[in-house]
């Protein structure tokens, strides 16, 4: 009895603890890392996010150069096929307070996959320094608004923009309670219903107009629906467009006036003596008209 609850404590240690079955085959698999960032034996390694094995060991390497630690991991068989030539580990995390993970991504299918036993290549970055990176920036931008710099600072700090805000509330205040009292015009426009009577009555009559004028009635209603203008119109243009032809080739007196310089000359020459005629007249009028009484 005290052998057989060993091994179910035993059993239990493993299924709860490590989450990974007692008897089942695995592979080891390794990485190296020159910072762990406080990675610890028994965290989980996740491939694509799932949990397929666990980080057995770490330690240091004899050089101590570049990468110095190796971290010794065990993978569950049925998944390390999908860890591929092209799959990168990398330090994560479960949540961004949560305990370390190791994780793993899935290899594409032209790779080749990974013996037991080799080297995973380590993908540079982490989630942690990440958001010591966010937490930085953040921690400068705030200094920099606790000390007054930028626009935004400014909009924090300065106690105007809240003065500013308070009296512009107060006047809006004011405003309203106007409004509700019916002062002003613009109370009016609001509260007194003369003027939605009269847009009411303006759109009625409008609508009343509209239908008319598709009935066509009245004289707006036949220039809408009657053909006979554009008829009329249509007639009128074409006769101006052949009088205008006939002027252009020369037909008629228009016509003359406007293509035969002979006629124009004359008419000038007779324009002419006719203005000299008119101011002898009025310069010697006694040439031309004699009284006589008797």
């Amino acid at each position: 009895m005290i052998a057989l609850g060993l091994v179910i404590i035993f059993s239990a240690f493993f299924i709860i603890g490590g989450k990974d079955g007692l008897f089942s085959k695995r592979y080891k698999l390794y990485a190296r890392f020159d910072n762990i960032q406080g990675l610890t034996i028994g965290a989980p390694v996740r491939l694509g996010g799932w949990k397929v094995g666990t980080v057995n060991s770490i330690e240091f390497t004899d050089d101590a150069k570049g990468e110095a630690i190796i971290i010794m991991m065990t993978i569950d068989y049925k998944s390390f096929i999908r860890i591929r030539e092209d799959s990168r580990a990398r330090l994560g995390s479960m949540g961004l307070l949560g305990d370390r993970t190791l994780d793993i991504s899935l290899g594409s299918p032209e790779f080749r996959p990974l013996a037991p036993g080799e080297f995973i290549p380590v993908q540079s970055g982490d989630v942690i320094k990440d958001v010591e990176a966010i937490a930085s920036n953040a921690k400068e931008i705030s200094q920099k608004i606790n000390e007054g710099d930028g626009s935004f600072s400014k909009i924090i700090n300065d106690p105007r923009l809240y003065t500013n805000i308070d009296s512009l509330l107060l006047i809006w205040t004011d405003i309203s309670n106007k409004i509700n009292m019916g002062e002003g015009n613009v109370a009016k426009l609001f509260n007194d219903p003369k003027l939605y009577n009269n847009v009411n009555l303006f759109l009625k009559k409008s609508n009343e107009l509209m239908d008319n004028v598709n009935a066509g009635q009245g004289t707006l209603g036949k220039l809408a629906t009657d053909d006979k203008l554009y008829t009329h119109t249509d007639s009128l243009l074409a006769q101006l467009n052949t009088t205008l032809e006939k002027i252009n080739s020369g037909e008629g007196t228009m016509g003359q006036l406007m293509v035969n310089q002979d006629l124009y000359m004359k008419l000038d020459k007779t324009l002419g003596s006719l203005d000299s005629l008119l101011i002898d007249l009025r310069e010697n009028p006694g040439r031309y008209v004699k009284l006589s009484l008797f």
